[in-house]
């Protein structure tokens, strides 16, 4: 734009430098045009203004991405692409949340009976169709699944969604829409933000 500006003025400097009159107007009343005069009612000279063109907007592209020099070399990491190319979920958050809740150790097993590389309730593996506990695969895809379910109960707002995955969605509901102050919580759903992140 800066090189457009200087342009220009070089014609405004050009086109009326040996002018007799004192005034130059530009109409602006055009988005799309200028228009140099040296009365109001005529226009002697117009310069077309064009929208610059962009290669890449880094702005937008930004967005739910995942840099995959992050995240290439994290294990697991061909099932989490098919997890995310079904669920719409971007691959640096599951793999967020398998970092966080078992160190990518698909044998994982908690007190409160989840189990796996997403740490699975029984009730939302079989609700997902979980047949083999073992299998990596259907285990990651269950808990993107079930991931999927909780932003768009949420209305895309991640920390709740976390949360929810994390104390279940009737908890967040108790506290009126908000990240429970349950310890376990508290801490959780900035681990998983954290790393997302650092695998973005």
């Amino acid at each position: 734009m800066r090189e457009k500006f200087l342009f220009i003025l070089a014609c405004i400097y050009l086109a009326f430098s040996n002018a007799t009159f004192a005034d130059v107007l530009i109409d602006l009343d055009n988005a799309t045009e200028i228009s140099i005069s040296n009365t109001r009612q005529t226009a002697n000279y117009t310069f077309k203004l064009e929208e610059p063109v962009l290669q890449n907007n880094s702005s937008q592209s930004a967005l739910n991405t995942t840099n995959h020099n992050n995240i290439n070399g994290l294990p697991y990491h061909s099932e989490v692409m098919l997890a995310a190319q079904e669920t719409a979920i971007a691959p640096a958050l599951i793999h967020a949340m398998i970092t966080v809740e078992s160190r990518h150790n698909a044998k994982a097993r908690s007190k409160k009976g989840a189990y796996g590389l997403m740490q699975l309730m029984p009730n939302i593996a079989q609700r997902f169709n979980v047949n083999d506990k073992n299998d990596p695969s259907q285990n990651i895809l269950a808990g993107a699944k079930y991931m999927r379910e909780l932003l768009t109960l949420f209305n895309g707002d991640l920390n709740l969604s976390l949360a929810a995955y994390n104390a279940g969605p009737a908890a967040v509901q108790k506290y009126g829409g908000k990240v429970p102050p349950y310890n376990e919580t508290l801490n959780y759903v900035p681990k998983v933000l954290k790393y997302y992140q650092q695998y973005s």
